[in-house]
């Protein structure tokens, strides 16, 4: 254990030691001496700026200089964002091929720099690395020009400060006027459809148009009975869909007529709230409540307990539901209330 604890602690400090050319290893390379004398110059689009305005620092080469030809591949170094103390690049280098008919004149670099300390700054030489078939590689430099940063001098004997302005206000259009209007209106609008539509589907109403007016529960009853009677479904075979169709035609006139709950219910359950009714409506005699009875059970009987009607049994059941309804259908003077 205190072999580990020792070799992390030669491995800390050769990390210390080594942090300076770690930090070093990220800036910009010096010429070495040998090339000093072989320099080819760069220059800026201006000698000087104010703090925060932005230049180009431009690099050619001349192609008729004979030093490209036969290279592979040319790669200038990298570019950290801090070029030297004070100056900043805001772009990476930017090679661009210049042409005239068709033939390659000359390669320029460009990298976009700006500061924000005013002062004089020496850029640093730049390298450009020419790589041959061979795998032999000639470096150029390219001499760093001055960069001159100025600040803008304040005069402080008639200088003065003025408070901040308001914010300007500026005044209100027709355009602007119709176009909240417009707004609100099409909001409007859009609420009343909602309202419409929720009130409309409640009342079962078509949204726009009039309403076809409903027929009486018994004049939609006898309609329904009619079409039964045609279908003729217990000649068919078909004698327990017949009583089914037959039973809800007279459990939706309950329920139109009365109001009662009637395709909830069983025979039994709706034979007493029919009865329940004849306390206050005189139509719901004993008589007709037989007739309407009977019908019922040989209905529940096909239905449910596989019983096969004879013809004369089935027609029976239906004249019975017409009678009922005949009976029963609301007088004139009350639909009208």
């Amino acid at each position: 254990m205190y072999g580990l604890g020792l070799r992390k602690i030669i491995v800390l400090v050769w990390v210390f030691l080594q942090l300076p050319n770690i930090i070093s290893g990220q800036q910009m390379q010096t010429v070495p001496e040998h090339d000093k004398d072989q320099l080819r110059e760069s220059a800026l689009d201006k000698d000087s700026i104010l703090i925060g305005d932005q230049v180009w620092w431009t690099m050619i080469l001349p192609q008729n200089t004979g030093e490209i030809a036969g290279i592979e591949t040319m790669d200038f170094a990298e570019v950290p964002h801090l070029i030297t103390e004070g100056v900043e690049a805001l772009s990476p280098i930017l090679l661009d091929s210049v042409y005239r008919k068709k033939h390659l004149e000359s390669l320029k670099a460009r990298i976009l720099l700006t500061s924000f300390d005013s002062g004089s700054y020496r850029l640093p030489d730049m390298p450009l690395y020419l790589r041959k078939p061979d795998g032999t590689v000639d470096t150029l430099w390219y001499e760093g020009p001055r960069l001159y940063v100025n600040t803008i001098q304040v005069d402080t004997t008639s200088f003065q400060a003025f408070g901040l302005k308001p914010q300007m206000r500026y005044p209100v259009t027709w355009e602007e006027v119709l176009m909240v209007v417009a707004l609100l209106a099409a909001l409007a609008g859009m609420i009343w459809l909602v309202i419409r539509i929720v009130k409309r589907r409640k009342k079962n109403l078509p949204v726009f148009g009039l309403s076809r007016p409903k027929d009486p529960p018994h004049v939609a009853a006898l309609k329904a009975l009619e079409t039964i009677r045609k279908q003729e479904l217990w000649k068919k075979q078909n004698v327990k869909q017949y009583y089914t169709v037959l039973t809800d035609t007279v459990r939706i006139y309950l329920r139109d007529r009365w109001g009662i709950q009637a395709m909830e219910q069983t025979s039994a359950e709706m034979m007493g709230s029919l009865h329940k009714k004849a306390a206050s409506d005189p139509l719901l005699n004993e008589g007709i409540l037989g007739i309407l009875n009977e019908m019922l059970r040989t209905g529940d009987l096909a239905k449910f307990a596989k019983y096969t009607p004879s013809d004369t049994e089935n027609e029976t059941s239906l004249n019975q539901a017409v009678e009922f309804v005949t009976q029963t259908a609301q007088p004139e003077e009350e639909q009208e209330d």
